[in-house]
């Protein structure tokens, strides 16, 4: 009854499940209204089972509110609370009428409707529960209005088919303008994380990376790259080409790197790539590897060739105590560096002096 929708992907069906933990203040007001109703329901008629209910009712607010802190957690508890409390004012409903009370009764229905608009618009994301919630006060009223007068039975009947029938055509409807708001959401958010000519990360979605990871331990090594020759094969090819060749550096980058790194194009020739890397030497033999798999050819058209290089500036730190700003003004001084000593080499940051390493099979430029 819970279920918000398994064909559904896991961060929509996320944050659909998360509506069903707002509007704190619906669910307050909403049981003080029936607590209301049954204290004076009990004044009116004396009779202790609207006391007992009101006192059920508030009982099960502060339940409600304890499970509303948590929402990370299963929340069975919470939908069967739910549950219950609906029951209580379906039960209320039913002894108001029996009671014969009518101005209880105005006051039951007009707060029955509002209970049921307040459902629809709150639990739509959990179709079968809202659905429940609104039979249940539906029937309160049908049920006990056909002991008191059988003769409107069928019509009662027919009217408990269009009450059905009305309510699932609205949950329907409400859920899925939710559901087409919410992917809109998603893809626009992912689109605007993804430089649109290689479909890597952009600087906004390597921020929402390292974000992502910024509480893990360990440390964090950023590698900051720079095309060498890039320009000259644009203008000697064309702008089309080039783009064509920076589609195959970021296809190499995917290939060279590991499939938990974050790789993104800052734009122009120049590329990031974050990964958790703990130990110097794995930096180093990445950063070699990624200069030498940028540095051979590209094909751009059947029988043309294009080449370039690659030079590699390297900064790592510690993930809680270092900010992806920090690393990439670091790694971007290696990189300097590495542009200064020739090209085609990387070298790792450390403060004051960097080291610098070099494929010892890639001719480099002078």
């Amino acid at each position: 009854m819970m279920d918000v929708g398994a064909e559904l992907t896991p961060e929509i069906r996320q944050r659909l499940f998360s509506g069903l933990f707002t509007s704190v203040a619906a669910l307050v007001v909403g049981a003080c209204n029936t607590v209301i109703i049954a204290l004076i329901a009990y004044i009116r008629s004396g009779n202790l089972l609207f006391l007992g209910i009101a006192a059920m009712d508030a009982g099960l607010l502060a339940l409600r509110l304890r499970c509303l802190r948590r929402p990370q957690e299963p929340s069975d508890l919470l939908f069967a609370s739910g549950l219950l409390w609906t029951m209580l004012q379906g039960i209320t409903i039913v002894l108001i009428v029996v009671a014969g009370d009518m101005p209880m009764m105005i006051v039951a229905l007009a707060s029955g409707l509002g209970a049921v608009g307040g459902i629809i618009g709150r639990n739509f994301a959990a179709p079968r529960y809202a659905l429940a919630q609104t039979n249940i006060i539906d029937l309160s009223f049908k049920v006990s209005f056909a002991c008191i007068a059988p003769e409107f039975i069928p019509l009662l009947v027919i009217q408990s088919v269009i009450f059905v029938v009305i309510n699932v055509s609205l949950i329907r409807q409400q859920r899925a303008t939710m559901i087409r708001a919410l992917t809109a959401e998603v893809e626009s958010r992912k689109q605007s994380s993804i430089d649109p000519l290689t479909k890597l990360l952009n600087r906004r979605g390597l921020d929402e990376a390292f974000a992502r990871e910024g509480q893990a331990d360990g440390t964090v090594a950023l590698f900051y790259l720079d095309l060498d020759g890039f320009k000259q094969v644009n203008d000697r090819l064309g702008h089309a080409a080039g783009d064509f060749l920076l589609l195959q550096v970021g296809e190499r980058l995917g290939q060279s790197c590991d499939p938990s790194a974050a790789i993104c194009r800052l734009g122009g020739d120049e590329f990031l790539v974050l990964t958790a890397l703990t130990d110097e030497r794995a930096m180093q033999a990445l950063g070699i590897k990624l200069v030498k798999a940028l540095s051979l050819p590209y094909q751009i058209e059947d029988s043309v060739l294009a080449s370039i290089g690659v030079s590699v500036g390297i900064a790592f730190g510690v993930r809680q105590r270092t900010t992806l700003a920090t690393l990439m003004a670091r790694a971007d001084e290696a990189l300097y560096g590495a542009k200064l000593q020739g090209k085609g080499r990387c070298v790792l940051y450390r403060g004051g002096s960097n080291d610098t390493t070099t494929p010892p099979d890639l001719a480099l430029a002078s």
